[in-house]
């Protein structure tokens, strides 16, 4: 076998022939296609919106007939000159749909006709406007979820931010559990504490009045004072000044203190600061005496130890 040949040029169309004479009818042919429209009439008075009719159920097929044969391309016409370009015209307004009538009996195929000659073209026309968008439709259901993406990879570590201000400081916590005993500390070193045993100072002592003292002991044991007043008592009321305390035994603030007798009579034992020192016993004013009454006062010296003791030693 030889090469395939070349495809040969498309022959010119012939020209088209004579009519031929014209043929006997034939059998009724079989129901043809729906027609074209009509032109639309003129809008007629708004119906009220008619029910939606129901649809009608679709015919048989018929069965196919005889494909006709081929006819022979007619030649084609001149282009006929372009028309002058029309005016646009006003768009008409859009008529309310009528009821849907009736479908009627379906109407009989009609022949095919002739091919027309394509006409000249019209002139471009404008662009009209665009549509209003409509309305969105409803939202559909939720899809299914998709599967999990992969992890992304970490991204790199970014700089480090500015110092933060300093925090406020915390609470002082709890105490915690006492630790277990330590061992034994060595032993310290003994500091006794002088002291000046009990000294009787009534004889420097003077009573004012019928008032009367069976003793008046004073005592210094380091830094602590101890005055006792033994046998106080009076056919009058106490007052006045009895004395003077001795260097080295000197208050270092006030002392003051309220006894009474055993009929609940009140006196007012003072002894002043170290700038005088002066012991003193005060009765309220219309009192009639105190009966035998001892009491004593307790305090605290910045005195330096006295060179020589005040007073007799009691032992």
């Amino acid at each position: 076998m030889g090469p395939a040949g070349k495809d040969g040029k498309n022959g010119l169309d012939g020209k088209a022939g004579p009519a031929g004479p014209k043929g006997e009818p034939g059998a009724p042919g079989k129901d043809g296609k729906n027609g074209v429209d009509g032109k639309q009439g003129p809008a007629g008075p708004a119906g009220k919106d008619g029910r939606n009719g129901l649809d009608g159920k679709a015919g048989a097929v018929g069965p196919m007939g005889p494909a006709g044969k081929d006819g022979k391309n007619g030649v084609d016409g001149k282009q006929g000159p372009a028309g002058p370009a029309g005016k646009d015209g006003r768009s008409g307004l859009d008529g309310k749909a009528g009821a849907v009538g009736p479908m009627g009996p379906a109407g009989k195929d009609g022949k095919n006709g002739v091919d027309g000659k394509q006409g000249p073209a019209g002139p471009a026309g404008k662009d009209g406007r665009n549509g209003l968008d409509g309305k969105a439709g409803a939202v559909g259901p939720m899809g299914p979820a998709g599967k999990d993406g992969k992890n992304g990879v970490d991204g790199k570590q970014g700089p480090a931010g500015p110092a933060g201000k300093d925090g406020r400081n915390g609470l002082d916590g709890k105490p915690g559990a006492v630790g277990p005993a330590g061992p034994p500390g060595p032993p310290g070193v003994s500091h006794e504490l002088r002291a000046s045993g009990a000294r009787d100072i009534t004889t420097l002592l003077k009573l004012p009045g019928d008032s009367r003292l069976d003793s008046a002991i004073l005592r210094r044991v380091g830094k602590t004072v101890e005055l006792s007043l033994h046998g106080l008592r009076g056919k009058s009321a106490i007052n006045g000044i009895l004395g003077r305390i001795p260097d080295g035994f000197r208050p270092a603030h006030h002392q003051s203190l309220v006894t009474s007798d055993a009929d609940f009579r009140m006196a007012k034992v003072d002894v002043a600061a170290a700038n005088t020192a002066e012991l003193s016993v005060r009765q309220p004013k219309g009192t009639d005496g105190l009966s035998p009454t001892a009491t004593s006062l307790v305090w605290l010296t910045e005195d330096d130890w006295p060179v020589k003791l005040p007073g007799r030693e009691i032992r």
